[in-house]
């Protein structure tokens, strides 16, 4: 009997930091403008609204002001003119946004539509907007992507699952990926650091942007070895694996994305020449 082990993600906490610290960026007083400094005051009235909310009762009216202010941010942010640094910003806020919209999600049993239907379609502006600055790099396949470790273990797949630690069905963005803490987490194909920091549940992460199209995550890890705007090659070591933010053991939660979309890893990468993934029988 095959048992999969409960080593899983979770993404219900909100972040513990703002996101100047997560980033590893002093905090900017005259960066009133910028999407950082709108995420920074989002994420530091968030944190207050959520510590007080009832899990289940609706969205009370100070975080859907919030929200409010901070997607008006996001789209003014969304038509200007970009320089150098946007690209990367951009894809950290889309990141962020993602995780914050998804704690809420959990969070409160009611968002309303000005929100729900509105942080979706900002989502994809900048996702639109990425995808057609990136264009011009070369364009690669994910049946070429290698997997981040070795051997490949699974403790939690893809889909719809039973959340481990909040007991709930919830759906699993990514592929759990079973291995002891301190193991090299390994780049699947050569991209570009966009994220490499803390962000909230899915703890010490790394997001690599490796087409106009593509781009894969890496959470829980305990070391980060990459710096967002570099550049790393195919197998490159990124990280190092451990169980920060919130998880039931050490594992990798990789993620596959196309277009900001998640896809099942199992799906698109070639498996190892050894055969089939084991599943862990671990209890």
């Amino acid at each position: 009997m095959v048992v999969l082990v409960l080593a899983g993600c979770a993404t219900t906490p909100a972040p513990r930091m703002s996101f100047e610290e997560a980033a590893g960026r002093p905090t900017r007083s005259n960066s009133a403008d910028t999407l950082d400094a709108a995420l920074a005051r989002f994420l530091a009235s968030a944190r207050e609204v959520r510590v007080n909310a009832i899990t289940g009762a609706p969205m009370p009216a100070a975080q859907v002001s919030a929200w409010g202010e901070l997607l008006d941010d996001a789209e003014r942010f969304v038509a200007q003119k970009a320089d150098a640094k946007w690209t990367g910003e951009a894809s950290r806020a889309r990141l962020q946004l993602e995780t914050e919209f998804q704690t809420d999600a959990h969070t409160f049993g009611d968002i309303p539509a000005a929100v729900a239907e509105r942080v979706p379609r900002t989502l994809r502006a900048l996702t639109r907007r990425i995808s057609a600055l990136t264009r011009r790099t070369r364009a690669v396949d994910p049946k070429r992507f290698r997997w981040p470790v070795s051997p490949l273990v699974i403790s939690s797949p893809y889909g719809s699952r039973i959340h481990p630690i909040a007991g709930e069905p919830r759906f699993h963005a990514g592929i759990d990926l079973e291995l002891p803490p301190e193991q090299p987490v390994r780049a699947a194909e050569m991209g570009t650091v966009v994220f490499s920091a803390w962000n909230g549940a899915h703890g010490k992460q790394v997001e690599l942007q490796h087409d106009a199209h593509w781009s894969t995550r890496y959470s829980h890890l305990d070391v980060l070895l990459v710096r967002p705007g570099t550049v790393v090659k195919k197998g490159q070591r990124i990280g190092l694996s451990g169980q920060t933010g919130l998880t039931t053991g050490p594992h990798l939660h990789f993620e596959l994305r196309r277009d900001g979309d998640a896809l099942d890893p199992e799906v698109f990468l070639e498996l190892p020449a050894t055969g089939p993934p084991l599943i862990s029988e671990r209890p």
